[in-house]
């Protein structure tokens, strides 16, 4: 089996909850309300993404010439900085057809749910192997968006399509990256203890990913709506 398929079948055993989870959120029936604050998270992990791979690429380089795994994660890295840069951005504008300002954004703090999200891959990146990063990414890109679900969503909800720009995008763009990256493990030489830490960043991920989707879903109750309809 190859290494991509070894990782998304261990990432499979733990994903159901987080799928549930993500469910009752595209299903919300505050919807509406939720989903800026749903961009708002998108836009947090977005701008974290360059300097995760910065971190990893600056991680793995001097290790090149004694760590053949370390040297196909920098390469990873070097050939995706460009592509991920300014995606925070395409956010930033998403979030501003729904009146949510730049500067709005700017001035708000996220949760330490987020922090954990993010900073747990500084540690592994730096304390433990570059390519931990690689397990993170491969739940977050493992499974993109799909443009028709998108305009479903759409159409139930109301919101306004220049919303969706970002997620657009990412049914496209997320595909080639998700092949990208299940090549690139397939190259590595990877050991059994590089297969733990893969499965272990993203089996940690999987679960932050969830966590953060039970919050969204937490503040907006559903009971709300109900009796606003009601009313």
């Amino acid at each position: 089996m190859s290494h991509s398929r070894h990782l998304r079948e261990k990432i499979e055993l733990v994903a159901p909850s987080m799928h549930r989870t993500i469910h009752a959120f595209w299903t919300h029936p505050r919807m509406p309300e939720i989903f800026p604050e749903f961009l708002f998270t998108t836009y947090c992990v977005g701008r974290s993404t360059v300097s995760l791979l910065e971190s990893a690429f600056t991680a793995a380089s001097p290790q090149r010439d004694i760590d053949p795994v370390a040297a196909h994660v920098a390469d990873y890295c070097r050939r995706h900085i460009p592509e991920e840069r300014h995606h925070d951005e395409n956010v930033l504008d998403d979030l501003a057809v729904l009146g949510v300002s730049r500067e709005m954004v700017a001035r708000r703090i996220p949760s330490p749910t987020m922090a954990a999200l993010v900073g747990a891959q500084y540690y592994w990146i730096l304390n433990v192997h570059p390519v931990a990063l690689l397990g993170y990414l491969e739940v977050l890109e493992g499974e993109p968006p799909v443009a028709e679900f998108l305009e479903r969503v759409i159409q139930r909800t109301g919101l306004p399509r220049e919303a969706f720009r970002t997620y657009f995008q990412h049914a496209d763009v997320d595909r080639n990256h998700r092949d990208d990256l299940h090549q690139a493990l397939d190259r590595m030489p990877l050991s059994t203890q590089h297969a733990n830490i893969l499965a272990i960043s993203a089996f940690q991920t999987v679960a932050l990913v969830r966590q953060i989707f039970e919050e969204l879903v937490a503040a907006h109750p559903k009971e709300t709506a109900m009796r606003a309809t009601a009313s």
